[in-house]
């Protein structure tokens, strides 16, 4: 064989290889994540993104061939911002309101559901009755940028004091700037454990909204719709499999058969 032949057939074996290198890899989705929201998601130290709605977000990802990349933002405002701007593509943990409809296009298949509640000083005399208007008295901490549901998104009576995170809200709690917070309480409480003050809390029920959690796309992303068509027709097909029942289980989530019983 001609030195010519064997330089042509390790060309062309190259040109194979990097071809199948090529189709190996998968589209990258970039995803913003704002605060660390346990269980629903957030970084561990060593950055590895986790959380029952991001795992179950990856899994549906990786099912249409692309790869999560997770940018964490200190709060939700910056991840909202990110996805006006189109500088990442998704968020996987968001609920529908009239202002997020603006930047985002959303599933209509919740993929989980979330809670938001009413957190006191452990020593406080505040009763909550599931009447917004028996708190109206009170000062009530809140994020910017979230939604606790239409009813207490919509009241102007409340008199709601905005932060930017939830470790300010906490803190706010704590040291009597508001008499109330307004807060997943899985998340909040978990956050008073590793800061060595959970008893100072607790929670007030019943809840003030039951959230569906659904998956957004940016409106600046390129075909956007198509793509949340392919996310919800996944997530509609996941949520079925024993596979999404294990991602439930492992972050303390209760499968809403075993509710009823």
């Amino acid at each position: 064989m001609t030195n010519l032949a064997v330089r042509l057939i390790l060309a062309l074996a190259l040109a194979v290889f990097s071809y199948q290198v090529r189709a190996a890899e998968k589209a990258v989705i970039r995803i913003a994540m704002p605060e660390d929201f346990y269980p629903f998601y957030a970084v561990d130290r060593d950055g590895t993104p986790g959380g029952a709605s991001y795992e179950i977000a990856e899994a549906v990802l990786e099912k249409l061939g692309y790869e999560a990349q997770v940018t964490q933002y200190s709060d939700m405002r910056g991840a909202l911002q990110s996805m006006a701007a189109g500088s990442q593509d998704m968020m996987v943990n968001l609920t529908s309101t009239p202002e997020r409809d603006k930047l985002a296009l959303f599933t209509s298949t919740p993929h989980i559901y979330e809670t938001q509640d009413l957190i006191a000083r452990a020593d406080s005399p505040i009763e909550y009755n599931g009447r917004l208007l028996s708190i109206a008295q009170f000062k009530i901490g809140v994020n910017y940028g979230w939604t606790y549901g239409p009813e207490f998104d919509s009241t102007h009576y409340l008199t709601k004091a905005p932060v930017l995170d939830s470790v300010a809200q906490l803190k706010g709690l704590l040291s009597g700037t508001f008499d109330l917070a307004i807060n997943n309480q899985q998340y909040f409480l978990s956050s008073a454990d590793r800061l060595g003050v959970r008893s100072a809390f607790k929670v007030l029920t019943p809840s003030v909204h039951v959230l569906p959690v659904n998956l957004a796309v940016s409106r600046r992303m390129p075909n956007a719709e198509a793509f949340r068509d392919q996310l919800e027709q996944q997530v509609r097909q996941y949520i079925t499999t024993p596979d999404y029942r294990l991602i439930l289980r492992k972050y303390g989530f209760v499968l809403p058969a075993e509710a009823a019983q």
